[in-house]
């Protein structure tokens, strides 16, 4: 018996809006997962930019021998004439019936309008949408003041649980990758104090930066062990792509630690049928799940929903047939990546 997963609902772990008037001109430059500017030209010349088009021709019922620009065409019509419609068909194309969507983007923190979030919400009003936010922008925000530190500390622990509360947040992200790296060190609190004062002093100094993020860091992971929610970290909720064997292996070892694939799918286009192998070599398949880190447009998440469920059911059955694990774990595995593993860890 073949696994068929085309039916099996699904979650994105992580996702981000995607307003229309901030969609590139150029469509194929969506394609770039980068913060800088791209050409055009370099985007059609990926693999990621012809599956997505080739995906499009299926979902439009289009012949192959409709060119990509006809093709871009007809989605850039659906997209901006009937967008709540449109929206709503990829996603039920693809199965979701639930997104967690970081609304801490973009890095540049040029905050999405009211007038975009009610046109987000109002595209996915038929999921059950779940919020997730940024400490470092609560942390910013007090950077700024120029505060004392004893009333940095306080205000950086009540406001971001005010934040949590208010928002109604389902996990606490980091992107302190973003600022210092993820090599954070703890340091005794006189050095941290001194730390603090010398980068108020000096802001370009990017030792003393490191002190006050690392801080901030440790601070997040002491927030959510005491109100027992998730801390999405930076790189690791991306399969620490293209370290997918080192993701699995402390999968292995520290049972506090999830993960999920997103980035990898969809922006590394074929990687996932390659990489993802990498990964479920040790890591417990019941602590990894599926995302996309979907922005800009939403058939990011839909292209990255449709493909990994055909990756993720060949590589099943494949060991099906190899007779390394039987069809009933195979289909528990699926159950658990697409949408389980995100209600378990999430306390949904």
């Amino acid at each position: 018996m073949k696994l068929n997963l085309s039916n099996y609902p699904l979650t994105d772990n992580h996702c981000h809006p995607f307003p229309l008037n901030r969609e590139p001109v150029d469509f194929e430059r969506n394609m770039c997962i980068g913060l800088y500017p791209v050409k055009s030209e370099n985007m059609r010349n990926t693999l990621y930019f012809h599956m997505m088009i080739n995906e499009l021709r299926r979902f439009f019922n289009l012949e192959e021998s409709v060119s990509i620009d006809e093709v871009i065409a007809i989605r850039n019509k659906n997209a901006r004439e009937n967008r709540d419609a449109y929206v709503k068909s990829l996603l039920q194309d693809a199965g979701y019936t639930r997104l967690l969507v970081d609304y801490g983007y973009p890095i540049s923190q040029k905050t999405l309008t009211s007038a975009e979030l009610d046109e987000f919400k109002s595209n996915v009003s038929e999921m059950d949408v779940k919020s997730i936010n940024r400490i470092e922008w609560v942390a910013n925000r007090l950077l700024l003041q120029e505060l004392s530190f004893d009333k940095y500390d306080e205000l950086l622990v009540t406001e971001t649980k005010e934040m949590i509360k208010s928002q109604n947040l389902v996990a606490l992200k980091s992107v302190i990758a973003y600022f210092t790296g993820l090599e954070v060190k703890i340091l005794p609190m006189n050095e941290v104090r001194i730390g603090y004062y010398s980068y108020l002093a000096d802001k370009s100094d990017r030792s003393y930066e490191k002190i006050i993020r690392d801080y901030t860091f440790m601070k997040a992971c002491e927030i959510c062990k005491e109100l027992d929610i998730p801390l999405q970290v930076h790189v690791l909720i991306h399969g620490s792509y293209p370290y997918l064997e080192e993701l699995g292996m402390i999968l292995n070892h520290y049972d506090n630690l999830y993960a999920d694939i997103s980035s990898l799918v969809p922006y590394a286009s074929i990687a996932a049928e390659d990489k993802l192998k990498k990964l479920f070599e040790m890591a417990p398949l019941n602590k990894v799940c599926f995302g996309t880190d979907g922005a800009g447009i939403p058939e990011h998440a839909w292209f990255g929903g449709v493909y990994f469920k055909r990756v993720l059911e060949n590589f099943l059955n494949e060991l099906i047939d190899k007779k390394y694990i039987s069809y009933s774990f195979a289909e528990q595995t699926a159950k658990n990546i697409l949408y389980d593993n995100v209600t378990k860890i999430y306390n949904l």
